[in-house]
């Protein structure tokens, strides 16, 4: 059975259009002519962002994941992380050949070739480090997986111009839209003219239904485009405006979701998942101006695995990177939330403590070492010990700056080092 879906753009016009119709037929199809055309324009603007723009983001989202893999190798050696590589490749390989096919515009293509291969030669990279199978802490391991991921990231950049092509072309349709908007307002203007009453009921219903969203639309785009992904545009209608709405929203959304995924990869260890060298020096000059503010004092904690070098040398390193997991989680357990835990390097950890004293972080510090010295570590079946040293320094008693800070927290974690190891030393100690 024929039904008519009342909820549909097209349906509202046409409802619109038949009370002008009754009064001037020929007014009453060029107004439908020109709205049909509005129409089209988004229609256009919604296809060319699921399939040019949306492909693009995906392409970028999978080229990011394919680094991963290569990383869990270096860290853990598992061959399953390499066939992972191969299948992220052949993927890529495939949406890149893909998406060639399907593009017209030369300067477009251009990029999209250059970031093709610069892809390459990330793949390239990531063959020839599982290949020569380097472990975590080889320095060319560390050249080779500086080269990888700067290969990634030219290729998501070069894609970020495609991306960039296609919104404006996105906003050339909305750009018709509005030049035959203006035409639209012409024509209802003339035909209130000649018929007052229909058309001024009818020219009302229109801008509800059509000038309002169009306007949220076009506000929603311009935000967008300046890099305010967390607009989000509210369309109250249940049509093809809110279907093209949602297409916003949701690539505004995987935009978000995206650089929130680097964000998180550039500040967080791979390892540990605890704050990396750089994040841990850019949260203590930060915790150093409010505390300078505040006039707090601020304390902090170097920790290093006792003989770790040896337990690492006899049971290997994936033994040991295990034994780094269960250390930075059983730090992060005995920390308060205000704490900042980082991997500082290696088998070096350290904790910030704002608003805290060297005495009492002492306090703190003990139940870290404890914890560590009471965790077994299973390797083959034999239970084995590990223990941490932790030298302590405090703002403004040991230092002025961060890097004072940073250079006596060394100091105290050196003497504890030399008087046994497995205890906790203050810098005036």
């Amino acid at each position: 059975m024929f039904r008519i879906q009342t909820n549909s753009l097209k349906f509202k016009i046409f409802s619109g259009l038949s009370f002008i119709f009754l009064s001037v037929v020929l007014f009453g199809v060029i107004v439908a002519t020109s709205l049909g055309r509005v129409t089209s324009d988004f229609e256009n603007a919604t296809e060319l962002t699921q399939q040019k723009i949306n492909p693009v983001l995906s392409l970028q989202n999978k080229m990011l994941k394919a680094a991963k893999p290569i990383n869990n190798f270096l860290i853990n050696g598992e061959d399953d992380k390499i066939e992972a590589f191969v299948r992220s490749r052949t993927q890529i390989d495939n949406a890149f050949t893909l998406m060639k096919k399907n593009t017209g515009n030369e300067e477009t293509l251009k990029f999209i070739e250059e970031s093709e291969k610069a892809w390459t030669k990330a793949s390239v990279q990531g063959l020839s480090i599982t290949n020569s199978r380097y472990s975590y802490y080889d320095k060319s391991a560390g050249t080779l997986m500086k080269q990888f991921d700067d290969s990634i990231e030219k290729a998501v950049f070069k894609l970020d111009r495609v991306e960039t092509i296609l919104s404006k072309e996105v906003e050339a349709q909305l750009d018709n839209a509005r030049r035959e908007r203006g035409l639209t307002n012409f024509l209802i203007g003339v035909i209130w003219i000649l018929t007052p009453a229909v058309s001024i009921m009818t020219g009302f219903w229109l801008l509800r239904v059509i000038l309002r969203p169009i306007a949220s639309l076009q506000e929603g785009a311009r935000r967008i485009g300046q890099g305010d992904l967390d607009h989000h545009l509210s369309i109250q209608a249940n049509d093809e405006f809110r279907d093209l709405a949602d297409d916003f929203n949701a690539m505004a959304k995987h935009l978000k979701k995206s650089q929130n995924a680097l964000h998180q990869l550039a500040i967080h260890d791979g390892l540990t998942g605890l704050y990396n060298h750089q994040e841990f020096q850019r949260l203590l000059r930060q915790e150093f101006e409010r505390s300078k503010r505040s006039k707090n004092p601020i304390s902090l904690l170097f920790l290093d695995i006792d003989n770790f070098k040896q337990f690492n040398d006899t049971f290997g390193h994936k033994q040991g990177d295990i034994a780094l997991e269960i250390i930075s989680k059983l730090i992060s357990e005995q920390v308060r939330q205000i704490d900042t835990s980082a991997r500082y390097g290696g088998e070096e950890f350290a904790v910030i403590l704002p608003a805290t004293k060297a005495t009492e972080a002492t306090t703190i510090a003990e139940r870290i070492r404890e914890a560590v010295s009471a965790q077994p570590f299973i390797v083959k079946g034999k239970v084995h010990q590990l223990s941490v040293s932790i030298g302590i320094s405090e703002y403004p008693v040991d230092a002025d700056n961060p890097g004072d800070l940073i250079e006596a927290a060394d100091l105290a974690l050196y003497t504890a080092k030399r008087n046994g190891r497995d205890r906790v030393c203050l810098t005036s100690t």
